[in-house]
């Protein structure tokens, strides 16, 4: 997991949107914050394994159109605000990041403790204090609740980096 290679590749679209939609100067970590929590909640509904009052709990399969993955793309958009984040904050040059298993836990009780995380994440950004700790937390369980959702690290790079060049391609197109 090349961690820098990441956190790179998110400030150069990052620095690009800012740039082009002339954002300069503005804070944006409670846009980002929402967006993440928008896409986890989105992420969640991909993965239906909540839905309790359906007979329907697993995700779509994976599309023979294009080799798309919906629950694996919607994972992705999530590690592109979170990474975003932590560009904000300068956690990649800050701080090792560690990863956590989860492995008695329940899928649901990970994305639970997950929106938790991203709420104490953006409390203590309001606050002014050290997002260090938290940050490590919640992006240790993103990275958890990938493997409990039966991605690759490789795979999560790879669907990362086709979707970074989408949305780059989403600008130059004027989206």
């Amino acid at each position: 997991m090349d961690l820098q290679k990441l956190f790179k590749a998110q400030r150069e679209l990052d620095n690009r949107i800012v740039k082009e939609k002339e954002l300069e100067g503005q804070d944006l970590l409670d846009k980002k914050i929402l967006a993440l929590l928008v896409e986890l909640g989105e992420l969640a509904n991909e993965w239906r394994g909540f839905k309790f009052w359906s007979d329907n709990q697993k995700p779509k399969p994976m599309s023979m159109v294009i080799g798309q993955h919906p629950l694996l793309e919607e994972y992705v958009d999530c590690l592109h605000f979170l990474l975003s984040i932590g560009n904000d904050f300068k956690i990649n040059e800050r701080t090792n990041l560690t990863v956590r298993k989860y492995e008695k836990h329940k899928t649901t009780e990970i994305f639970n403790v997950l929106f938790g995380h991203i709420e104490a994440l953006h409390h203590q950004a309001k606050r002014k204090a050290n997002v260090i700790n938290i940050y490590n937390l919640t992006f240790s369980d993103f990275v958890s609740l990938g493997s409990r959702l039966g991605f690759t690290w490789k795979e999560i790079e790879q669907a990362y980096y086709e979707k970074n060049k989408i949305n780059h391609e989403r600008q130059t197109d004027g989206y």
